[in-house]
């Protein structure tokens, strides 16, 4: 198991632990701690808000008492036009790397709008959150900074108009929109949560864990940051920068041994006032990552598991090919597929083998994949694969066909039975047709003399087939007398040759040898 699995399970066991060992309410204690510390950072001169707080900017911010340290703010000097053009209510947070990887900011007023797309631009940002609605409980929660459907908004000298609409779950709007200044056009992707109540909680762990893996994806490797808003930017925006940023930890394998869910929030704390607003929060929070962490715990055991037996099935698996042809004119939807199996592999020339065919009206040629068989194949022998072009007259002509081994007849024990031999033609793709199946031959077959019926009982079946081979049919045992067959007849279905009635069946059935008389030692 990995280090990083190892610091999974401790943070679990150390959950469960607290959770379960009688004491009262763990979560309760950590948040309340969190707020104290919070607030004495007011008190800290390296935690100050002076530039949100002067009188220029204070109609920038939404809420009075929400308002970004100067020491993490997000300048915005791109278009400025006067003194404190440059502010926004917003705050860089770091990612793993020490680099500022999220912008937390306030849902934009009417006002500000032109601010916020002002620090789209600048900031290069590919991928906006936003985890409110515009109104929630008859309150004006955001301004709505993009355009409906189909339609293109101005603000300022920036263009956006929205490209696509989709819905990426049940609680999730993902918009595509597209941002142009100048002659540079830009493209922004907007997640919006619509099920995520003021200071409450997200009402599914699933759709919410699976926006975060969204965000991720959309995100990349860009280095720019993305942008998290909600109507203050604190809480419901905290909860999600601080998951994405333990999405991270896990994907980076950077997930520590002392991981505390605790000293995370701190730290989120330590660049963006309040974030992660509320007790209901934090519990959410310990749910989702708990959630998280069981899940990848169970995939890293499953591709561990994959792991232990690296030998691939195939040696040569690059060699797998698939390719598709034409085998008939009739039939060219048929596929063909042709497998590379392992150099040299154990017993296989017993195994693995192709059936090929001769012409022997063309005389020599190799085999390409690419010709359309004929109608007619003479299988002369079996080989094992062989990738390379040989000509067949070379590989399969010192077999003696199949057709040409004997089999034996039923005997009578005053004569012997000669033997049998027949030759026939097969359709390569499909069954023989009734054209090809006429013209299998069938040797004559000599019967004893002591069953002179049966060498005239002779037929043709449904197809215009001879069938008198029918009565030549191998058997382990040999018949001892020929009273013990009768023929069935009926006179409705016609005469056979030879003046013998049939049902249709060329066919003897066995007469029945009657009651047997009960061993001698039952009558004692």
């Amino acid at each position: 198991m990995s280090q990083v699995a190892e610091n999974l399970r401790g943070f679990l066991a150390r959950v469960k632990c607290a959770k379960y060992n009688g004491s009262e309410d763990f979560l309760t204690k950590e948040f309340q701690e969190i707020k104290n510390r919070a607030a004495a950072f007011r008190q800290d001169s390296n935690y100050s808000s002076e530039v949100g707080g002067c009188q220029e900017n204070l109609k920038k911010n939404r809420y009075k008492d929400i308002l970004p340290y100067d020491q993490t703010r997000v300048r915005v000097p791109f278009l400025a036009d006067g003194p404190g053009s440059d502010y926004i209510n917003a705050s860089f947070i770091q990612g793993v790397d020490k680099q500022p990887r999220y912008i937390a900011t306030q849902g934009p007023l009417s006002h500000t709008v032109v601010d916020f797309w002002r620090m789209i631009w600048q900031y290069n940002v590919k991928v906006i959150v936003m985890a409110c609605r515009e109104v929630e409980l008859g309150k004006k929660k955001c301004e709505r900074y993009w355009p409906l459907d189909q339609e293109t908004v101005q603000h300022g000298a920036i263009t956006i108009s929205t490209v696509s609409k989709n819905t990426a779950n049940p609680e999730v709007v993902l918009r595509t929109l597209r941002v142009m200044f100048q002659e540079e056009v830009r493209e922004v992707v907007q997640f919006q949560y619509i099920a995520w109540p003021d200071r409450g909680i997200p009402d599914s762990y699933a759709c919410f864990l699976e926006m975060i893996q969204l965000i991720r994806q959309y995100q990349g490797d860009h280095k720019a940051p993305m942008c998290v808003h909600c109507s203050a930017g604190c809480g419901r925006t905290g909860v999600i920068i601080t998951v994405e940023y333990i999405q991270c930890l896990l994907h980076k394998q950077r997930v520590p041994s002392d991981f505390s869910l605790f000293e995370v929030v701190m730290e989120m704390r330590r660049q963006r006032p309040s974030a992660v607003q509320t007790k209901e929060q934090y519990d959410f929070l310990y749910h989702a990552v708990t959630e998280m962490f069981e899940k990848q715990l169970i995939e890293d055991h499953f591709y561990g598991n994959l792991k232990e037996n690296k030998a691939p099935y195939y040696d040569d698996v690059a060699a797998l090919t698939v390719t598709s042809r034409t085998l008939h004119p009739n039939r060219n939807k048929n596929l063909a597929v042709r497998i590379s199996m392992p150099a040299a592999p154990p017993n296989m020339n017993n195994t693995y083998a192709v059936v090929n065919k001769k012409s022997p009206a063309q005389g020599s040629r190799t085999l390409d994949a690419r010709s359309p068989p004929t109608s007619h194949v003479q299988y002369d022998n079996v080989r094992p694969h062989s990738s390379a072009s040989v000509p067949v007259d070379q590989l399969y002509s010192t077999v003696v066909p199949k057709s040409n081994r004997t089999s034996t007849c039923i005997t009578a024990p005053s004569s012997a039975a000669t033997i049998a031999t027949s030759s026939s033609s097969y359709s390569l793709a499909g069954n023989p047709t009734p054209a090809e199946a006429a013209s299998v031959e069938y040797s004559q077959v000599t019967v004893p003399s002591t069953v002179p019926s049966l060498n005239h009982v002779r037929g043709d079946n449904k197809w215009g087939q001879p069938v008198s081979s029918a009565y030549a049919a191998v058997s382990d045992r040999q018949a001892t007398s020929v009273d013990e067959y009768e023929f069935v007849f009926d006179a409705s279905k016609g005469r056979m040759p030879g003046g013998v009635s049939g049902i249709g069946f060329n066919c003897r059935i066995g007469k029945p040898k009657g009651p047997r008389d009960p061993p001698a030692e039952w009558s004692r």
